[in-house]
């Protein structure tokens, strides 16, 4: 297809707006930028394969035991780490979500059904619907809010879902690096019910909240002590570098930061669907910094990647995603999505669409 399997591809052309990717608008907290700097002359230094003041802080942070979690390079690290030490024969995976998952899992030869969101109900999760679907000894990984979609899925509904994999002999992987931009992640997030549930694992990175994409950190917080202590065995032992491990600590201090970050994406999210929409765009609610809009009109102005890209700027073209993928002949129907920036650079992206959709 030409486009990378994610977005973030700015080495293949000269990019100078990234929408493609849903990470903080705000970029890195101020206290990172600094613990970096002040730290480069430690690099030379093995960083601790154990993690431990990492550990130790997200512990804290998180109100569980450290003995939960294991770190990784990334939450896609452990995506991977999980599927090889455990070797699922079975898996259930959202229809679209997050590519990874099924990647991971057909690596160890695990078989993968869908259960398939529906565009008419918004691409919300039938948590109920989901649970009676699950087979006997299968997997279920839920996106919690779901990328590419952005909407999340109450704690109390996650619970029926880990009753049901309780039940059914399976585990529940939840990936909640979106849930911090959430207006009320207290409400969704089941970190806290971790500890009764041994058959749940929370993935949880500082790659999309702290803006940390290049540095590749990501936690996973299991209810199994014993799957927590096998994972800490896989994968090769300096697999979090020591700006990473600096960094992740540093984050955890910055307490305001994560309330800005939700001001400016509540405000800029309300701001680009209306305005997306009044450009004769579908677009989808979503809860998070990203929107998931529909294109029906591709035979009049072509592939808005495409377009977007002549003017450098990159958008997410969601057609590798399952249940996205474009229509066929005329009235072509392509999805995209777009990772919210500060209100400048969304007027550009905006200024640049108004232009395409004219000479359209």
């Amino acid at each position: 297809m030409g486009y990378a399997l994610h977005g973030g591809d700015i080495y293949h052309g000269k990019i100078r707006d990234d929408f493609s990717v849903n990470v903080n608008p705000l970029g890195l907290p101020p206290g990172v930028r600094q613990v970096l700097r002040e730290s480069v002359e430690g690099w030379s230094r093995y960083p601790d394969p154990e993690c431990g003041r990492l550990i130790r802080r997200l512990a804290d942070y998180h109100g569980t035991s450290k003995e939960r979690i294991v770190c990784g390079n990334g939450a896609a690290d452990l995506i991977y780490r999980l599927a090889y030490q455990a070797r699922p024969k079975r898996a259930l995976v959202l229809a679209p979500s997050f590519s990874e998952y099924e990647r991971a899992l057909m690596s160890v030869g695990c078989r993968v059904r869908h259960f398939s969101l529906r565009e008419e109900k918004r691409f919300q999760v039938d948590a109920e619907a989901l649970a009676g679907f699950l087979e006997e000894g299968e997997w279920l990984f839920l996106c919690n809010p779901n990328n590419p979609t952005g909407l999340a899925v109450p704690k109390s509904q996650v619970e029926l879902l880990a009753e049901a994999c309780h039940k059914k002999g399976g585990l529940l992987v939840l990936d909640e690096c979106f849930c911090e931009f959430l207006d009320r992640p207290e409400d969704y997030s089941f970190m806290e019910r971790i500890w009764e549930y041994p058959q749940v694992v929370i993935l949880r990175a500082f790659t999309k909240s702290y803006a940390m994409a290049g540095l590749r950190l990501g936690y996973m917080v299991c209810g199994d002590l014993v799957l927590a202590g096998r994972l800490r065995l896989t994968g090769q032992p300096w697999s979090v570098s020591l700006p990473a491990q600096e960094a992740g600590v540093a984050a955890l201090e910055e307490k305001d930061f994560l309330k800005k970050t939700k001001r400016l994406v509540k405000t800029e999210r309300e701001w680009m669907l209306e305005r997306l929409a009044g450009l004769g765009f579908l677009v989808f609610p979503s809860q998070v910094n990203y929107l998931l809009f529909k294109d029906e009109g591709e035979e009049y102005h072509g592939n808005l990647w495409e377009r977007l890209r002549e003017r450098r700027i990159l958008i997410r073209d969601c057609s590798n995603f399952l249940g996205l993928e474009p229509g066929e002949g005329l009235g072509r129907i392509r999805y995209y999505r777009i990772g919210l920036q500060r209100r400048e650079k969304n007027e550009k992206l905006l200024e640049a669409l108004s232009m395409i959709m004219k000479d359209s």
